[in-house]
């Protein structure tokens, strides 16, 4: 009796915590998509959105390697038992001011030359550089947000979030408003990003600590590395495709110079794409607050050696995102042209051409992101960098293959879809299998294959219905038919709702 009262416990605390993360990362998704709608507009063309959304791009590529890598290796030390807390964070912070530090002077200072060669378009550089000055503060900002983590104040870290959210989305909004400048956009980006350094200090705190923390320091870096070069190959999963895009028609992935003839055409195919983009990420998002709640628990219970409590916890958050990612794909895949209209504009409906291929792309990224963030709390972040490695090599390989011979933007579009699909799914069923042999006594198997077979009859009854039904019956109708195939799969079925309805009630 004690023990299943310690596993509800578990269950019950785990699932506010997912609640909490998810909330804000919803919240975080809703102002995401409010300035995904609001840009477009705001800068009224697509040429100064798709700088905007290119710059974005790369900086992503950086900032998501600092938060992802610093909180999952922050909140692996800070979870176990006995931590000594502060001397976690003091070694963590020693650690990002010389290894992030390097990299935010270079971005800052070889701008005008990153923007030139890499991006085919000199007019970038000032916009890179301010928006260079969001990694120096991203760098602290994750430690403090890994020790919330690993001490599971959920509560705390979901008002960080969503405090910040708030702030960033609101100054970058009016400072576009007020200037129409791109480099404004990123100014405000980096003025939220600094005020939200400031607020983390006082609510996760930062005392002195007795004791060497060089061996913290080597362990710390052991979690570290491997899990940002994971982060490093996820997020060029997400985002080397549109600067690919951005490179080969603004001069040739395969050339040494940049043709500024051809900066805004390209520009304005990578601000179509990236719109797309924007939307097929959905899946993504709806699943990744998963990792941060699975993370310490999954890495108490190995540590502890509790192979039931792993197993759950396994379990339960690859059937949930197995569930969110294909939900996502089902109504989001039978919207097409119509949703982007609705969106952005006529002027990016030709993104509904590869929203197909990549809602697909990204929800298996989202299925390795969350399976590769369990075998990294379980101690296997290489086995997690191997799985990521696969996948970006495969990308990697096609977008130079296909992007090359690339003539116009609907065959640069075609190209970019399909490799990053590619590379997805080799990524996903890479990081899937060793899941499995890893936690072979977690049952997540049977739903993930439903989900499969409910998409696949859900894009069969669409392809029938064609264009003659409106696209909002006709997502409506694949989420209930995608539904229906779950329940009928039994897929989910009462213990899911009794879970539910554990992890909502109040304990007395």
């Amino acid at each position: 009796m004690a023990d299943t009262d310690s596993h509800n416990d578990i269950t019950r605390q785990a699932g506010r915590g997912f609640l909490f993360i998810t909330g804000a990362k919803l919240y975080f998704l809703l102002t995401a998509t409010f300035a995904s709608l609001a840009f477009p507009r705001l800068f009224g063309d697509p040429v100064l959105f798709g700088r905007y959304r290119v710059v974005s791009g790369l900086l992503n590529v950086v900032t998501m390697v600092v938060i992802t890598a610093t909180v999952q290796a922050v909140s692996k030390l800070s979870s176990e038992s006995g931590a000594p807390l502060r001397s976690v964070r003091r070694s963590a912070v020693v650690v990002q001011t010389f290894l992030f530090g390097p990299i935010f002077l270079g971005m800052f200072l070889f701008a005008d030359e990153l923007s030139g060669f890499l991006l085919r378009d000199p007019g970038l550089g000032t916009p890179l550089r301010v928006a260079s000055l969001v990694v120096l503060a991203y760098a602290y900002y994750a430690v403090l947000v890994g020790t919330l983590n690993g001490t599971r104040r959920f509560g705390r870290q979901a008002a960080l979030d969503v405090t910040y959210s708030t702030m960033k989305t609101a100054f970058m909004v009016a400072l576009v408003v007020a200037t129409g400048s791109v480099t404004w956009a990123f100014g405000g980006f980096a003025t939220a990003a600094f005020l939200v350094l400031g607020l983390a200090f006082f609510v996760a705190g930062l005392g002195p600590d007795a004791g060497s923390g060089d061996p913290l320091k080597k362990r710390y870096l052991s979690f570290l590395l491997p899990l940002g070069g994971y982060a490093l190959v996820l997020n060029l999963l997400l985002q080397a495709d549109i600067i690919g895009i951005k490179a080969s028609l603004g001069g040739g992935l395969n050339a040494w110079w940049s043709d500024p003839a051809l900066a805004d055409e390209a520009s304005f195919a990578a601000g179509i794409y990236g719109a797309a983009k924007n939307v097929a990420t959905i899946p993504y998002q709806a699943v990744i607050s998963l990792t941060f709640v699975v993370f310490p628990f999954v890495s108490r219970a190995t540590s502890a050696h509790d192979t039931d409590a792993a197993n759950a916890a396994v379990a339960g958050a690859m059937r949930l995102a197995s569930v969110l990612s294909g939900l996502a794909v089902a109504v989001l895949g039978t919207a097409g042209e119509g949703l982007l209209t609705l969106l952005f504009g006529e002027a990016y409906s030709g993104g509904g051409s590869v929203l197909v291929p990549l809602l697909t792309a990204v929800s298996l990224m989202a299925l390795m992101f969350v399976g590769n963030a369990i075998l990294a709390s379980a101690g296997r972040p290489l086995v997690s960098l191997l799985c990521g490695g696969v996948a970006v090599a495969v990308q990697a390989c096609l977008l130079f293959w296909l992007l090359t011979d690339a003539e116009d933007p609907a065959q640069a579009w075609t190209a970019a879809s399909l490799s990053t699909m590619a590379g997805c799914a080799c990524g996903a069923v890479t990081s899937l299998v060793f899941l499995r042999r890893v936690f072979p006594g977690a049952a997540w198997v049977r739903t993930a294959v439903i989900a499969v077979g409910g998409l696949c009859v859900v894009i069969g009854l669409d392809h029938v219905a064609g264009a003659s039904v409106p696209w909002p019956v006709r997502s409506l109708a694949a989420a209930g038919v995608f539904t229906v195939v779950l329940v009928a799969g039994r897929a989910v079925g009462t213990d899911d709702m009794r879970a539910a309805l554990s992890v909502l009630r109040r304990r007395r």
